[in-house]
């Protein structure tokens, strides 16, 4: 790192050009974080005025609360109906890194326990690749699946996204596989 920016500097003094580092998934501890943060995707966690995880609403629009139990996080409506069951792939996903850091995921299943939706969270992944799977439709490739069935499934890669895509799998089985 000491090298790369000696080098840009070096490039700066001899070109006149302005030095900025490239964004290399370090974001907040590099000298040049401002000037590439907006490229780093940092999400904040969002909750509804319920206090739930927006992404628990984007799964399920009709949810007023939920209740974690020891396996997953129960999701209800007003009238205390379930709706279905969220999982968090973390901690069991910590240690995955795709590009650029980790891939946390938030997989969503019905009441029938089938899969409808898993979403990544928070990361530090660089914005250009998350893009690319999201684009392949590549989180929807659980989507109807049974644990058991979205445990044996093989999803490939997906090309110009490679790190990004196979840790979102690894983190999706490492999720499952806590149920």
């Amino acid at each position: 790192m000491t090298k790369k920016i000696i080098a840009l500097a070096f490039m700066a003094i001899f070109t006149g050009g302005m030095a900025t580092a490239q964004h290399h998934g370090n974001c907040g501890n590099c000298p040049n974080h401002g000037k590439h943060q907006s490229q780093c995707q940092t999400q904040q966690p969002q909750t509804n005025a319920d206090g739930i995880d927006m992404t628990i609403v984007k799964a399920f629009p009709t949810v007023k609360s939920v209740k974690k139990v020891k396996k997953w996080t129960e999701v209800y409506d007003a009238s205390k109906k379930i709706l279905g069951y969220v999982v968090y792939s973390k901690p069991a996903s910590d240690g995955i890194k795709g590009y650029a850091g980790e891939t946390p995921v938030l997989i969503a299943l019905d009441k029938n326990e089938a899969i409808i939706g898993v979403w990544l969270l928070e990361n530090k992944e660089t914005p250009k690749f998350v893009q690319r799977v999201e684009n392949a439709g590549y989180f929807k490739n659980w989507n109807g699946l049974t644990i058991k069935k979205a445990l044996k499934k093989e999803v490939d890669a997906v090309s110009g996204a490679t790190f990004t895509s196979k840790a979102v799998a690894q983190s999706v089985r490492a999720a499952l596989k806590q149920l």
